[in-house]
């Protein structure tokens, strides 16, 4: 807390606004400003009052600034849009305004829902790119369907997260307080949209300049529209238009205090007893948020971090290396861009379950502020977590960046340092370059080891690639991120052709990706062979209509480790052992074909089947994997969904064709929101994963492991979990929920039923002060 509380000095302190004397009206409709080549315009201000009813029928938009002329910007760039858009836009002295207009041929084909937030990506909709610093870098999103549902987040160019090859993302996960509504018409759909000014950060309290791009999807196309001609080259934002006459914002420094109370009663099973059910745990507690024009600082006491929805089950049976899974927790998730560096040297999932914690996140000029402090409870007991990183731009698109992260407990540390820098030039290109250490103390004993990065990237129309060479030291560790190997230097080469269809051809885009990776050891980097990689090539074609198809081949080798299997001995027929002597490195081919359907107004769908030669690590022999992903989505009315998904597993040994492994896990997502303010939601999943014995992939006798024979194992699990939320406005909700885990003992009782053996009721009761 003591970093937080020195970096207050940075804050700008909100000047109080002259009283403004609203413009008058101009006397005839203004022009069209269309989208090409980025235009400046000036937004009128009106102080009037709007009813934000999806009508546009209030005499303020007969005098906004008009914007027009969109472009196709995805899966074609570059050629006029096939439907009409227009975006109205004025601002009074405490909000924005925008009333979108857009026509459809076909209006009777328009998806909406009454969809929850965030959850519009079925139906056709409209994104409101903010770029409040015009720094190209960062902009808010404001996204609505038809009828006014909403989705908000934030896109970053330059961004980095894990599975993430170029930068330029939209992260959904924060909220932002605005209004909307829209409906449908005999000639598409309005929507009109209020953004109250205390809901964005921006530089100062002076005359504004401020970036802005509109994107609009049809989904009954497939296609994406945008105001300004942006192509698909290197930064999305940096060909944004520029939006002036903004002066005099009315927004004070916003304060913002969220008391709560959560309650649960967990059960789980009692050796002696059966069934228990623990006591009911009240926490009361409080988040409290200070906003000023450009940074924010956040605190909670006490805070509620249980999720809401449990995290999608992955495949983990043949899994080396922890999984990822992205933050969906309210308290991190404000400024959480700034945080973002190359390796993902933070990563907030890892603070488990804080006592408290602080928060400052901002922009001074051109540099950016991230600083978070946390004590966390673990299992190993109490640790501090400190983490901060500094973001400075350069030039036009570019940027450099240092991150400290600090984690300590009882007689232990880990403390990370890297510096980093992203040059973009020409348009096109970027490299990035990282370098930085870790140290780890454990029982008295200091490690350090390095962390390092180059990469070269183009991104243009037809024609890029993207080149990288990163090296993570043997005893590297961040226990503030995730970094999922270390004793490793990796390396690829990927590089991407597109072809472009006409305007309405059958095929509309054709996508290759191909190139080979290697992964060395990394005291063996330059003097020895690598001991994994391989060479693949991508294959994406788009047709009219949304359809798309994948295809992808490639092949694979790794050299497997022998200090791995160190406690391995072959078990013998007359009851002796022998040593354990693994195959040196296997080589396999892969094939992966995937199908996605267009969103149609009741359904949509995607299957992908793979067939891939894979190494079976747990006993270092060859095998082949067979795995199919489905899914579909279900809109039988407007308010109801259904999600329907399963991933099925089966991997065999190549020596004999015997499966060593299975895995099924279909799951189903029921929900019903009545109005945007009520929702329910079902959610269930079944889990069954079969392993059998590990035996020698020479002799086929069995594996004994530590003296102990490596068995067989198996789960059977199913998971229930409902919910009924009621959100009056952001920040007042009330949650109640039940959760119920069923499973098998089948070591005890093969033929035994699925019986419960952990459940838990919640309920959290919040309310938002807001000024």
């Amino acid at each position: 807390m003591t970093a937080l509380l020195l970096c207050l000095g940075l804050i700008q302190a909100p000047s109080v606004p002259a009283p403004a004397t609203p413009a008058q009206a101009p006397a005839a409709p203004p022009a069209v400003v269309e989208g090409r080549g980025s235009p400046t315009f000036v937004i009128p201000r009106i102080d009037a009052s709007i009813t934000i009813d999806g009508r546009l029928d209030e005499a303020a938009w007969s005098h906004a600034t008009r914007l027009g002329g969109f472009s196709e910007y995805r899966p074609v760039d570059g050629q006029p849009a096939s439907e009409r858009t227009e975006v109205l836009v004025f601002y009074s002295p405490s909000a924005l305004y925008f009333g979108v207009i857009a026509h459809d041929s076909v209006p009777g084909s328009i998806r909406a829902t009454v969809a929850d937030r965030d959850n519009i990506s079925q139906n056709d909709w409209v994104r409101i790119f903010l770029d409040t610093f015009n720094d190209r870098r960062r902009a808010f999103v404001f996204g609505v369907n038809p009828l006014g549902a909403q989705e908000d987040g934030v896109q970053t160019e330059g961004a980095f997260s894990a599975g993430s090859m170029f930068g330029g993302v939209i992260d959904l996960n924060p909220d932002y307080q605005f209004d909307s509504k829209g409906q449908l018409t005999p000639e598409g759909y309005t929507v009109e949209l209020r953004i109250p000014f205390k809901s964005l950060r921006y530089p100062g309290s002076g005359p504004q300049r401020w970036g802005i791009n509109i994107v609009r999807k049809t989904q009954r196309t497939g296609r994406e529209d945008a105001w300004t001609d942006v192509k698909r080259v290197a930064s999305f934002l940096a060909q944004t238009g520029t939006m002036e006459g903004l002066h005099d914002l009315q927004r004070g420094v916003v304060t913002e205090i969220q008391p709560f109370v959560t309650g649960a009663s967990n059960g789980g099973i009692d050796a002696a007893r059966g069934f228990v059910r623990g006591k009911t745990d009240i926490n009361p507690g409080a988040n409290v948020r200070f906003g000023f024009t450009n940074v924010s600082v956040d605190a909670t006491i006490n805070p509620d971090f249980s999720q809401v929805e449990s995290d999608a089950s992955q495949v983990t049976v043949n899994q080396r290396f922890p999984l990822f899974f992205a933050e969906k927790r309210p308290f991190f998730l404000e400024g959480i861009e700034l945080f973002a560096t190359p390796n993902q040297l933070v990563y907030t999932r890892r603070i488990v379950d804080p006592v408290a914690g602080g928060k400052l996140t901002g922009k001074v000029g051109r540099t950016g502020i991230a600083v978070l402090s946390a004590g966390d409870t673990t299992a190993e007991g109490h640790a501090w977590v400190n983490v901060a990183r500094v973001r400075q731009d350069f030039g036009s698109d570019s940027l450099a960046g240092v991150t400290v992260t600090d984690r300590e407990s009882a007689g232990a540390f880990n403390r990370v340092a890297a510096a980093d820098a992203r040059y973009v030039f020409g348009g096109l290109y970027y490299v990035l370059g990282q370098a930085g250490a870790s140290w780890t103390e454990r029982s008295g004993a200091v490690s350090r080891a390095p962390l390092w990065q180059a990469e070269f990237d183009r991104t243009a129309r037809r024609w890029g690639f993207n080149y990288s060479l990163t090296g993570v030291g043997e005893s590297f560790e961040t226990q503030s991120g995730y970094v999922p190997r270390n004793d490793i230097v990796q390396f690829h080469a990927y590089n991407r052709w597109t072809y472009y269809g006409p305007r309405g051809a059958w095929l509309e885009n054709l996508t290759t990706f191909f190139g080979p990776s290697r992964l060395w050891r990394y005291g063996a980097f330059g003097h020895a062979g690598a001991i994994e990689g391989g060479e693949s090539a991508h294959l994406t074609a788009q047709l009219r209509g949304g359809w798309q198809f994948d295809v992808e081949t490639g092949r694979q080798f790794v050299q497997f480790d022998r200090a791995l299997y160190g406690a391995y001995t072959v078990g013998k027929p007359d009851g002796s052992t022998a040593l354990f002597a693994p195959p040196d490195a296997v080589s396999n081919w892969t094939g992966v074909y995937a199908m996605t359907t267009p969103v149609f107004r009741r359904a949509n769908a995607h299957v992908e089947i793979s067939r891939a030669g894979t190494p079976i690590f747990a006993e270092a022999s060859n095998g082949h994997e067979t795995r199919v992903t489905a899914s579909v989505g279900l809109r039988p009315t407007p308010s109801a969904r259904i999600d329907l998904s399963v991933v099925s597993s089966q991997l065999r040994r190549d020596r004999d064709g015997v499966e060593f492994a299975s895995t099924t896990i279909p799951r189903v997502k029921l929900e019903y929101q009545p109005n945007r303010s009520l929702f329910f939601r079902l959610v269930t999943e079944y889990r069954s994963t079969h392993r059998s014995a590990l035996r020698d992939p020479l002799s086929g006798l069995p594996l004994l492991v530590n003296g102990e024979v490596a068995g067989s194992q198996r789960v059977d699990g199913l998971r229930m979990d409902w919910l009924v939320s009621y959100e009056a406005s952001r920040g007042t909700v009330a949650y109640f929920g039940y959760g119920s885990s069923l499973d098998r003992d089948l070591a005890l009782n093969p033929a035994a039923r699925l019986a419960r053996t952990a459940d838990g009721f919640f309920v959290k009761l919040a309310y938002m002060f807001r000024r």
